[in-house]
């Protein structure tokens, strides 16, 4: 069984699930390849018998590079597929999304699965409750989920089509992958209209590259990692603000070497205290079902927050790249 693991990594939590994923299956003996979505050859995925697709979450969901993907994949009806995730809370509606988008390109989903990670959020303080993710235990998840999943998809391509999984009904969804009613519940904290992000927080939100600190094209990292394709410091304006929307990371803004990369925080700065009460209220179901998310703390709850948001250190870079792995800058 010819397959390919696919994988969408900002900070290299994907990129090491992807990875170790991708070495249980290859210790099957059949022949697997791993690349990332960016260089993927989109028209030969037809020549794999089994495709795995994977990402970090965003909002809830997969970022709009990987919904851009499936939808310009060409029909893969009678091939096999799983995805999987990585995020700092839960999947949300990723899942669910995904396998519903993947089986509308004709692929029978055969499993998925989902891994905490390190968060990198620069007006979150650190280190966050899943920091110290993926660990060892995860990537020996992650490989074990590998070879189990070429061994269902194998025995379900031979007629064992009992063993394809079925998403749980909403009730033990939500459960086990989050309950987004919850932020509903945020219309009655005092104060939630006057703290909320408006429409013109956003625009204000918006990066601005400033050219006198700009190295390009000697420095081309925020051009490499952008998720949308947005930054062009050769063109005028160097940032499309058409395309670009300000990424749960605002990771250009924190990769900068030298800073050129601008970010007005004042928005930020003023919803400080609607953004304490929406973590904790996502991360309270997180531990309370924590054996049926898995959820392992590697941080002390003395240490949770402890440190300043990553947007508050003066020095640039902020995060540091590394074989595609993100670390903070001590």
């Amino acid at each position: 069984m010819k397959s390919i693991v696919i994988y969408y990594s900002m900070t290299g939590n994907t990129k090491r699930i992807a990875e170790a994923i991708h070495a249980g299956m290859s210790q099957s003996g059949y022949k697997c390849e791993i690349v990332s979505l960016k260089e993927v050859n989109i028209q030969r995925l037809f020549d794999y018998d089994l495709i795995g697709l994977g990402s970090y979450v965003d909002d809830f969901q997969e970022p709009a590079s990987v919904t851009d993907f499936i939808k310009n994949m060409p029909s893969l009806r009678g091939k096999y597929g799983f995805t999987f995730c990585t995020h700092g809370t839960c999947p949300g509606q990723y899942i669910a999304r995904m396998v519903r988008s993947l089986r509308r390109k004709g692929l029978i989903i055969t499993g998925w699965n989902d891994w905490y990670g390190s968060v990198f959020l620069p007006f979150l303080a650190q280190p966050y409750y899943t920091d110290g993710h993926p660990d060892h235990i995860d990537l020996e998840e992650a490989m074990n989920f590998g070879k189990e999943i070429l061994e269902r998809s194998r025995r379900i391509s031979e007629g064992e089509t009992h063993l394809i999984p079925r998403l749980p009904r909403k009730e033990k969804y939500n459960k086990r992958y989050g309950d987004l009613s919850v932020l509903d519940d945020l219309n009655v904290v005092p104060g939630f209209e006057s703290e909320r992000l408006t429409q013109e927080d956003m625009k204000v939100l918006k990066p601005r590259l400033n050219v006198e600190k700009c190295k390009y094209p000697k420095c081309t990292i925020c051009v490499d990692n952008c998720p949308t394709q947005s930054i062009h410091p050769s063109q005028s304006p160097p940032i499309n603000h058409d395309t670009c929307r300000p990424c749960s990371l605002w990771f250009c803004e924190q990769l900068c070497p030298t800073g050129a990369i601008e970010v007005n925080w004042e928005p930020i700065i003023r919803t400080e205290k609607l953004r304490k009460v929406l973590f904790n209220w996502l991360a309270e179901p997180m531990k309370k079902y924590k054996d049926l998310r898995h959820f392992r703390s590697l941080i002390s709850p003395e240490e949770e927050g402890r440190d300043k948001p990553l947007y508050k250190i003066n020095k640039h870079p902020r995060i540091i790249l590394r074989d595609g792995v993100a670390r903070v800058r001590k």
